[in-house]
């Protein structure tokens, strides 16, 4: 569970799918987990993957052809789906009729028009680095659509970067006097073409690369991936390595929240929730690091099993202190989300249904938060998880209020989850005899996992190779963020931080730089090893 080989698909022709969609909607897989394309060389393959909320997954196929990509626009069945088809356009050149051009989405704004859309399997990734070098300038657009909607509206450019950010990202508003009326999102800042890079690695080398997704849930970006793997493979990992994946995974958890619970505190201006819940959070990544040797990238699951055992004294050790964290969390509960202050900055604002919450295909606290009991740990368990006891931890309408309250519950459920682990981990060898170099035979599966952020969706096409030939990624912002724009829409401008920042968006780390010489009138893309190069140049010359 949690993953699975894709056994069967239901082919459709695009004239049919919106009425294939509606058929599936009424059986009750109302949740678009993700859009796939796949280049399959004389034509593209369209993957609709559908669930339910009983761990049952549909995947819906549409073949065009290259010279003629076009499907209709889903979004006004499920508009969740519309970043899904924006991300397709962008990145395989598809048109989604009905679906109104709104500019570039993930690729920057100068990559060319007529160039070759990159994820195509005949673009090479130098082809894509010479389009965007040869440009000018790669400034964003203000805004992506027309914007202004009476004569008092003000289009106010909001990021890539700004205080407010913790990451580039780039919203226009249209606003009245204080009142956000409108919000376009931009993103793509710190796209770095991860997805294109997997093709070119062995799958040992790719787990390395994936779990740089995220610097926060690395973890959860390797093992998902890992399950995929495994799944083509027909490969089942030994019982204690499940366990010590789902030991690490809920630790990453803790972290995860913690941060996140620091950062609410900053943007709401309570410094002392921020310094204490961070302080707290140290104990946590302190035991990540005894574990794996990393605070932040663990690289600590592999194909077949873990990269190294922790024996049962230290696992429950382990247990110890995280229920020693777990009661500074209850502390934190009882003194700050009482306090008047507190629960007037964050009660009703951001706030949401829970049709609101589906209808944007919301995934984990931003959507149990609502009201609905989503956690594929619990729909479709995977690791550890179908044998350990713990609560789905749900409010009655999302708003940040909830939203912490649900988090910091979750942090006590992840405490207990991980007691459990201590008490009823297996005896065994978690590490496989050899890391696998071999190749994978033709066929593909989907894995999914609850990150911290939510449900986080993998799909993994082999050809018979050491590389895989499509790997595909979905994390919990995509969806998330959807909502985000929506619930900011008559916020004010003083609360937008704290709104984007309740849905723990995480826009991943650095992806380009590009270096404009007024005096030449030239632009050029740093790599990395240019920019340690140009930095050791200044050094010397100081």
């Amino acid at each position: 569970m949690g993953s699975a080989k894709i056994q069967a698909k239901h082919q459709v022709i695009p004239s049919e799918l919106k009425q294939r969609l509606l058929s599936l909607l009424a059986q009750g897989f109302s949740h678009l987990i993700a859009i796939t394309a796949v280049d399959r060389g004389d034509h593209l393959e369209v993957l609709y993957h559908l669930g339910d909320l009983n761990g049952r997954v549909e995947h819906l196929s549409a073949e065009i052809p290259k010279s003629n990509a076009v499907l209709p626009d889903i979004s006004p069945l499920l508009p969740g789906s519309l970043f899904y088809e924006r991300e397709i356009s962008d990145l395989f050149g598809v048109k989604f009729e009905g679906l109104d051009s709104q500019g570039r989405f993930i690729l920057p704004d100068c990559y060319p028009k007529e160039a070759p859309p990159p994820l195509l399997r005949e673009v090479k990734p130098e082809s894509v680095k010479e389009y965007i070098s040869q440009a000018q300038s790669c400034e964003v657009q203000a805004f992506t659509q027309p914007a202004p909607l009476s004569p008092e509206s003000v289009v106010v450019p909001f990021g890539p970067y700004h205080p407010a950010l913790k990451e580039p990202e780039h919203i226009s508003l249209v606003v009245e006097g204080e009142v956000i009326k409108k919000a376009f999102l931009r993103i793509g800042f710190v796209h770095r073409g991860i997805e294109k890079a997997a093709e070119s690695r062995t799958y040992l080398r790719d787990i390395f690369l994936l779990e740089r997704v995220c610097g926060i849930c690395s973890t959860h970006h390797a093992w998902t991936f890992v399950e995929a793997v495994e799944k083509l493979l027909d490969l089942g990992p030994p019982k204690r390595a499940l366990y010590l994946r789902t030991l690490v995974a809920e630790l990453e958890r803790m972290h995860s929240h913690s941060l996140w619970l620091g950062l609410v505190g900053y943007w709401m201006g309570f410094e002392t929730m921020f310094m204490w819940v961070w302080g707290m959070r140290e104990a946590i990544m302190d035991i990540l690091e005894e574990i794996t040797g990393n605070r932040v990238h663990k690289s600590f699951v592999t194909i077949g099993g873990v990269r190294r055992d922790v024996s049962d004294e230290a696992v429950k050790g382990i247990a110890r202190r995280a229920a020693d964290f777990e009661k500074s969390v209850s502390r934190v509960l009882e003194e700050i989300v009482s306090v008047d202050e507190f629960v007037e900055r964050t009660r009703d604002i951001g706030s949401y249904s829970l049709k609101q919450a589906r209808k944007y295909v919301t995934v984990g606290p931003v959507r149990r938060a609502a009201g609905d009991p989503y956690d594929i740990r619990k729909i479709e368990p995977y690791g550890a998880y179908g044998e350990l006891e713990f609560e789905v931890v749900t409010a009655d309408r999302g708003d940040v209020y909830n939203l912490v309250l649900v988090r910091l519950k979750e942090l006590q459920e992840s405490a207990r989850i991980i007691q459990q682990i201590a008490e009823k981990i297996p005896s065994g060898n978690p590490v496989p005899q050899r890391y696998f170099m071999g190749t994978v035979r033709e066929s593909e599966a989907y894995a999914r996992t609850e990150a911290p952020r939510g449900e986080l969706f993998y799909y993994v096409n082999s050809n018979n190779t050491h590389t895989p030939y499509r790997v595909k990624i979905r994390t919990p912002t995509l969806p998330n963020i959807q909502l985000a724009a929506s619930i900011l829409e008559g916020a004010t401008l003083s609360d937008l931080p704290l709104i984007v920042t309740s849905i723990d968006p995480c826009f991943s780390c650095m992806d380009r730089i590009q270096v404009y010489n007024a005096a030449t009138n030239t632009s050029r893309t740093l790599t990395l090893e240019d920019l340690l190069a140009e930095v050791k140049k200044r050094r010397v010359r100081k």
